[in-house]
């Protein structure tokens, strides 16, 4: 084989990859028990067989449950895929003045992406003005998850966080996908009214494409 037949192969083979997305959503109304660590798990399945994640997004949607009054402050939710695990929500307004967070008894509608410029731990600040100053509707809109994987008894606005969708990035985008929520003060329900999640692949990368490099190396160096 002459390396001048070989090269066309190995152009195209290293030529950009396309990048897909991949859309899934569960629009089924599910109530958070109430003060309770157990939780409510939620679960999408994508079929992406030789898929590897670029980026995700997550729009979330949350309310009280009929008649009742919750606070946003109790809720903490994640996203999780395989061993990796990316913290949404984690007692939204809690800081070490304000340890049971934010009162809020509003609905959620959002879109959780790394893109964002907000972090949603303190969403009243670029929302009302201030900490203090409660929501007057529903919180909606772009944020960064709040990613402080920290115990939601001890989280502050000052916890580390993550990278963000960044621990996704390079997995497999195949398999299940998991949503965890829990209210962890007592006193009225939530309930997820609908979830989607968003992924950008590309494909991964091929063994046609490590063995047609080995071959055009070991080619030069028999010519050299």
């Amino acid at each position: 084989m002459k390396l001048h037949k070989i090269l066309p192969c190995l152009v195209a083979l290293t030529s950009p990859l396309t990048a897909a997305t991949i859309i899934v959503s569960d629009t089924v109304t599910s109530t958070i028990p109430d003060g309770s660590s157990s939780g409510l798990a939620r679960q999408l399945v994508v079929n992406a067989p030789g898929e590897s994640v670029v980026s995700i997004e997550v729009d979330l949607l949350i309310s009280a449950a009929s008649g009742e009054s919750a606070f946003l402050g109790d809720l903490y939710v994640y996203l999780s895929h395989g061993s990796d695990l990316v913290v949404l929500l984690n007692r939204a307004g809690k800081t070490a003045t304000a340890p049971f967070g934010y009162s809020d008894n509003q609905s959620v509608n959002v879109t959780f992406t790394d893109t964002a410029a907000r972090d949603i731990h303190n969403y009243r600040i670029p929302v009302t003005g201030s900490n203090g100053t409660p929501l007057s509707s529903s919180l909606t809109g772009n944020w960064q998850p709040d990613d402080r994987a920290v115990d939601p008894a001890v989280v502050l606005d000052t916890s580390s966080r993550g990278t963000g969708f960044g621990a996704f990035t390079g997995d497999a985008a195949g398999g299940n996908w998991n949503l965890f929520a829990a209210d962890l003060s007592t006193g009225a329900q939530h309930q997820i009214t609908g979830w989607t999640l968003r992924i950008t692949t590309i494909p991964e990368p091929s063994s046609a494409l490590l063995f047609v490099t080995a071959a055009a190396f070991a080619l030069r160096r028999k010519r050299a």
